[in-house]
């Protein structure tokens, strides 16, 4: 399996080469070339992008956890999982940084609608 930071630079690197092709066929007045090399590079670029915020996220939860082996009490991360803020703060991830466990909110859920179906 491929790392998230060898993703991160070909994406980057195509981003790059269209990018010098984009520009290419302006200069050569080829303009529906030219659209189609510059959406590529959007989607590449944007493609890098969710890269590099994925390995940031990695690096910040590697060292909360570090730090939490140490027995230090850190502060959790924002947002505290990646569930959270997909749900608005309703759900929360099994690497959760917060107090929130995925345990706990199942439990609250059977809490609330009446237990097992």
């Amino acid at each position: 399996m491929s790392s998230p930071r060898r993703y991160q630079h070909a994406a980057t690197a195509g981003a790059v080469l269209l990018a010098a092709a984009t520009i290419g066929a302006i200069l050569h007045r080829q303009y529906t070339p030219a659209c189609g090399f510059a959406i590529g590079m959007l989607i590449l670029t944007e493609a890098a992008l969710r890269e590099h915020r994925r390995i940031r996220r990695t690096k910040l939860e590697c060292e909360w956890a570090r730090r939490r082996e140490l027995g230090e009490n850190p502060a959790p991360l924002n947002p505290c999982c990646l569930l959270a803020r997909h749900s608005h703060g309703q759900a929360h991830d099994r690497k959760c940084t917060s107090d929130h466990s995925l345990a706990t909110f199942i439990a609250q859920i059977e809490a609330e609608h009446g237990g097992t179906p």
